[in-house]
């Protein structure tokens, strides 16, 4: 896509927001959802006034909600032109999965310091009713499991500062995740990949469960990287 040439606007159609002490954080929110929810591929540009009459707000809580996503990363401001949705180059999501598998492998790590026997009974739940014969055909509930299981774990590591680092990655990683896991054998060498790391939890060895999180996220880095021609995020810059 040409950035000499704006798409048009995106839609949006949200709710009017209400309490006005809080108009800036919903104004955030709702505006960071439309965002996370658009395809991963559009970077158009976003009509304040439109936003605003959208919102039912004036352009205060909005330029504080717009200045929020600007420092997040999500959105960027050109002088004079408007406000950009910003879409990760294929360099960057590489990047920022070899940050989040650090960041998880750590995580992972933490965990087994704090893990139950109940812990492992609901990780091993969240993917039961998948195998290897199903998991493609339920790759959509094979997804959301997949962040479920990955925000416990973020959880169970109980480092609140670990968590707040890594949330704003899993928000710039939700615009890619639907692709990412369609493609080739992804789903269900991710199934193994998360079993093997239920396995490390059971044995409470925290090297273990590190090193086959960070290996997993790893393995997709370099899948995005080594296969080019099947996403749709552009040349290696």
């Amino acid at each position: 896509m040409s950035r000499s040439k704006h798409p048009a606007p995106p839609k949006v159609s949200l709710l009017p927001l209400e309490h006005p002490s809080r108009l800036a954080d919903l104004a955030y929110t709702s505006l960071k959802e439309t965002i996370l929810n658009m395809d991963s591929t559009s970077e158009g540009r976003l009509d304040e006034r439109e936003l605003a009459q959208s919102f039912k707000i004036s352009r205060t809580p909005l330029r504080d909600a717009i200045n929020r996503l600007v420092s997040e990363g999500f959105l960027r401001v050109e002088p004079r032109k408007g406000v950009f949705i910003i879409r990760k180059t294929r360099q960057e999501i590489i990047e920022i999965l070899y940050v989040r598998a650090a960041l998880e492998g750590m995580a992972a790590k933490l965990a087994v310091r704090h893990i139950t026997d109940q812990d492992i009974a609901n990780m091993k739940d969240i993917f039961s009713k998948f195998t290897q014969h199903n998991v493609v055909t339920l790759v959509d509930d094979f997804s959301a499991a997949n962040v479920t299981f990955h925000e416990f774990v973020l959880k169970l590591s109980c480092c609140q500062k670990l968590q707040e680092m890594a949330g704003n990655i899993y928000d710039h990683m939700r615009m890619v995740r639907a692709t990412t896991i369609r493609l080739g054998n992804r789903a269900k060498n991710a199934l193994a990949d998360h079993l093997e790391i239920i396995r490390a939890f059971e044995k409470r060895d925290g090297e273990l469960a590190s090193r086959h999180m960070q290996q997993h996220i790893e393995g997709l880095a370099r899948y995005v990287e080594e296969n080019r021609g099947l996403f749709p995020w552009g040349p290696l810059k």
